[in-house]
């Protein structure tokens, strides 16, 4: 079996949904399992935050929300994105509430009689989907007749540390609820807060919160996180093969890197294909045998070649690429992104291992 795996350690997302659960402050908390779990496993992560108690979960696609319906009659599921408008009748046929953000969406409800099971969404800064708030005098009659569950709206600044941007979402927001229960509408759900939200603003105004990177361990950004997070995620793989080259050799393609000494490396079976990307090549290392070591030449798609001179090294060895050592935003930097990039790109091909809750529940 390949060397290259994730292990994604499940007592650490227990420790993560804990935390924001409490920040949350009694609020209802969306555990957000779009993009496979932010590539962490969506059916495992599922399974186990069911176990703790949680039952609402947020996706970003029909697909995704009907896998998480197939694994969990009981649960609830928002599609938080823009679906297809066709998609809708098939969505509210497997229970799933979907997120009506535009006209279109609203006659699609109305022309097949559908009510409940929707939450609103309003565009208060973002610019992707959602009402205007300055058209829902107009729409307000409406958006009441369909009973929707809930409202919402996207902070595109809460991982800032200033926050005046995102305040000012929130206030257009209340502005906009308000119209809307003026006109008949009642929520059960107003939520605005993702993990910068949860870890930082004023939850006052909301009844539930979304919690997504920060979930994993990971914090939204470099001006907003929590150092008690503790990443979900470690990336793995095993020495498969060692040589020596001697000085003017070149290594990979186009040979971007050439020794400058006698050189030994050490080949690992990742590369960009795997979601190691391409553009980290020469700026990233590995942590193998209790030390750091540079990672030289492009990363080829399947294999990624390490600077091992002086070090003893064998096939076999186990290599850290992400974990205690190197972190996700180390990896982001280098490949000029953020860690919710590192983490959802990592393949399929990369097989997950799941070390499972303790039977004491962090």
């Amino acid at each position: 079996m390949r060397a290259t795996r994730a292990v994604i350690d499940l007592n650490k997302l227990a420790h993560n949904i804990k935390l924001l659960s409490q920040k949350a402050e009694g609020r209802e908390v969306m555990c957000i399992i779009k993009a496979d779990a932010y590539g962490h496993g969506a059916i495992p992560v599922l399974h186990s935050l069911v176990d703790q108690g949680y039952h609402y979960f947020g996706v970003a696609t029909l697909e995704e929300a009907i896998e998480l319906r197939q694994a969990n009659d009981e649960i609830s599921i928002l599609i938080l994105g823009g679906i297809s408008v066709d998609d809708i009748p098939e969505a509210y046929r497997h229970r799933i509430h979907v997120a009506i953000h535009n006209l279109a969406g609203l006659e699609v409800m109305e022309k097949h009689g559908l009510e409940g099971l929707c939450h609103l969404k309003i565009d208060t800064g973002m610019h992707r989907v959602g009402f205007l708030p300055e058209d829902l005098p107009a729409l307000a009659e409406r958006l009441v007749r369909i009973k929707p569950v809930g409202i919402f709206t996207h902070m595109a600044r809460a991982d800032e540390t200033d926050k005046t941007a995102a305040l000012k979402q929130v206030t257009a927001f209340r502005q906009a609820v308000a119209v809307l229960e003026a006109a008949g509408a009642q929520f059960d759900l107003i939520h605005y807060a993702n993990s910068a939200g949860i870890l930082e603003m004023d939850l006052s105004f909301s009844t539930l919160v979304r919690a997504g990177i920060a979930m994993y361990g990971l914090a939204p950004s470099g001006e907003v996180g929590d150092e008690r997070l503790q990443p979900v995620m470690q990336l793995l793989s095993a020495v498969s093969d060692v040589r020596q080259i001697d000085v003017d050799e070149g290594v990979s393609y186009s040979h971007k890197f050439i020794a400058e000494r006698p050189t030994k490396v050490a080949t690992l079976p990742i590369g960009y294909a795997d979601g190691y990307k391409r553009n980290m090549s020469m700026k990233v290392s590995a942590w193998i045998n209790g030390e750091m070591w540079p990672q030289i030449g492009r990363i080829t798609m399947d294999q990624t070649m390490i600077d091992v001179t002086g070090m003893d090294v064998k096939v076999g060895d186990e290599v850290e690429l992400m974990g205690e050592h190197i972190t996700a935003d180390d990896l982001a930097k280098a490949a000029d992104t953020i860690n919710y990039e590192i983490v959802t790109n990592i393949g399929k091909r990369v097989r997950r291992e799941y070390i499972e809750r303790r039977s004491d529940g962090i």
